[in-house]
C-alpha cells in the first residue's frame, strides 16, 4: 500500500512539473521561422532588399542580400515581431537595373520566388511553391 501511495505522489508531482513547464513555454509568433526565399534562374546578378512591417523600430532590422549569382537560392527570415514585409528585387545590369516590388508579404507563411530573364529583355520575378 505504501508503494502505491509513493508512486501516486511521484506521478502527481511529475504531472504538475510538466504542466508548469508547458505553461511557462514561450508562445510562438505567427512569423517564427517563416521566410521569403529567392532562387536566381535569371542571367543577372540579383539584389533583394527587405522592409519589415510591424512595431516602431522594426525598420532597424531591414537589410539586403546583394549580388546573388545565377543558380543560387537564399532566404530572409521574418523577424519575430514582423507582421509583414515588402521585398525589392533588383536585376543588376551595369550600374543598377530593373526593379520589381513584392508588396504585402504576410509573416504567417513562407513566400518563394524565382527570378528569370536574360539581357537585353530584363528580369522577372515569378511566385513558386515552397
Amino acid at each position: 500500500m505504501r508503494a502505491v501511495k509513493k508512486s501516486m505522489t511521484f506521478a502527481a508531482m511529475a504531472c504538475l512539473t510538466l504542466m508548469g513547464t508547458v505553461a511557462a513555454a514561450p508562445t510562438a509568433s505567427a512569423s517564427s521561422g517563416n521566410y521569403i526565399q529567392f532562387s536566381n534562374n535569371s542571367g543577372f546578378l540579383v539584389d533583394t532588399c527587405y522592409q519589415w512591417k510591424g512595431p516602431d523600430g522594426i525598420e532597424s532590422k531591414n537589410y539586403c542580400h546583394t549580388s546573388k549569382p545565377v543558380g543560387q537560392t537564399w532566404k530572409a527570415y521574418f523577424p519575430e515581431e514582423a507582421t509583414g514585409a515588402t521585398a525589392t528585387v533588383t536585376f543588376a545590369m551595369g550600374n543598377g537595373g530593373a526593379k520589381e516590388y513584392l508588396y504585402d508579404l504576410s509573416s504567417d507563411k513562407n513566400h518563394c520566388y524565382q527570378t528569370t530573364g536574360l539581357w537585353p529583355n530584363g528580369g522577372e520575378v515569378l511566385g513558386t511553391n515552397c
